[in-house]
């Protein structure tokens, strides 16, 4: 069987694979993601997804990779990650007693054959308004914020401020379960673990949301 590589640092990502009983790799892919240059949140997470994919592609000639983005749809565009807590401010503020749509892109990319995967899933979160206190209590810990799509992690800090969510919880978190199996069979890896099972195990853990 060939080498599976995660070509993402993200935990979650790590923990829903090992949870879909795979046995892998993590590169980073060190993609520079500003090279791409759209408004539209499906074209951007899609490719984002694949260019990661094919930049640990380049350095694993025999290897199945994995890629992955999630950004959060925000009006007509979309809204990436937060680089300062003065843009975490503003960012997570902004979403902040609205509703959202987070979508998240997965490419699967066969480095032996050439062959590329790549589709999407999307969901949407709920958060209840929040003081000006509270939103400078959660942008003062930069780990509540640094690294995550809309300034936030649905399991982390931003828990309390989850009213609901809806669609498939793993698309939220960062990789669509059932998606990425879907994706994985066709580049040839059968994966044992049932996918609904590992998506139902998930709302099991959430925090902060209501069914």
């Amino acid at each position: 069987m060939q080498q599976i590589i995660l070509a993402s640092t993200s935990p979650r990502r790590k923990e829903i694979l090992e949870l879909l009983g795979l046995d892998f790799e993590i590169v980073e892919s060190l993609y520079d993601e500003d090279q791409i240059k759209t408004e539209d949140p499906i074209e951007l997470v899609e490719e984002l997804a694949l260019q990661k994919a094919l930049a640990v592609a380049d350095r694993y000639p025999d290897a199945i990779i994995i890629g992955g983005d999630t950004t959060v749809a925000h009006g007509e565009g979309w809204i990436g990650k937060a680089d300062t807590s003065e843009q975490a401010r503003a960012i997570f503020g902004s979403l902040l007693g609205r509703t959202h749509q987070v979508v998240t892109g997965v490419a699967v990319v066969n480095s032996l054959t050439g062959e590329n995967l790549v589709g999407h899933e999307a969901g949407t979160v709920a958060l209840r308004a929040g003081t000006s206190q509270e939103l400078e209590n959660y942008v003062q810990n930069e780990k509540n914020w640094r690294g995550f799509a809309g300034a936030y992690a649905l399991q982390g800090a931003a828990a309390p401020f989850v009213l609901s969510s809806s669609g498939k919880l793993s698309a939220i978190i960062g990789l669509p379960v059932e998606l990425t199996c879907a994706l994985l069979e066709q580049a040839g890896i059968v994966v044992d673990v049932d996918p609904q099972e590992v998506e139902q195990s998930l709302y099991g853990m959430r925090v902060g949301i209501q069914k």
